[in-house]
């Protein structure tokens, strides 16, 4: 519980709003995307979901989520390490999408969604590398579960396939643009 509550500490004297953020991609993406505040068709319905479940996330980054996917205009996600229905509502409500459960057979993922518990090994994560392509995004929850998630966090945002990391303290962005110079965001939403 300790950890937890100096990680969040430490993360709001670490983290911005847009004015704090000079790549325009990631500027871009924060004030269309992140702090875009207009109600979508698709938020009664996950706000009944999250009341009739037991969600791992929070509504509003459920919200983010499910924003995220039409402004990069993604049709492939891979949900893995997770068997939560509401997970996959949260991608699938107003979207077209298609979702699978594994990266076996797959070439290319445009996004890819993990739950981080302590138990992840890193064979797996280095995994998750090689099936993405320039414009993929990684997802990730519980960034702060445990120091041991942290820490994976950590190691996944310094691989040197990513280029953008946003820790928005409740989810996690990974993303692998060539064109962009390596940088990490805290981002509060």
């Amino acid at each position: 519980m300790l950890f937890k509550i100096r990680s969040y500490i430490l993360f709001l004297w670490k983290s911005t709003n847009q004015h704090g953020v000079h790549s325009p991609f990631v500027y871009d993406l924060v004030t269309k995307c992140f702090y875009d505040r207009k109600q979508k068709n698709s938020y009664p319905e996950i706000q009944a979901k999250f009341k009739n479940s037991a969600p791992q996330i929070s509504l509003k980054n459920a919200q983010l989520i499910n924003r995220i996917i039409p402004y990069f205009e993604y049709q492939k996600i891979t949900i893995l390490k997770n068997n939560n229905p509401f997970t996959h509502s949260i991608f699938s409500i107003g979207n077209l999408v298609k979702i699978t459960h594994s990266l076996e057979d797959l070439e290319h993922v445009d996004v890819m969604y993990l739950e981080l518990t302590p138990f992840i090994e890193d064979f797996f994560l280095d995994q998750l590398m090689t099936k993405a392509h320039n414009d993929s995004v990684i997802l990730i929850s519980n960034l702060y579960q445990s120091r041991k998630t942290y820490e994976t966090w950590q190691y996944l945002a310094q691989s040197p396939k990513v280029t953008i990391s946003i820790n928005t303290y409740g989810l996690g962005f990974l993303f692998f643009r060539k064109e962009q110079v390596k940088e990490h965001f805290f981002i509060r939403v």
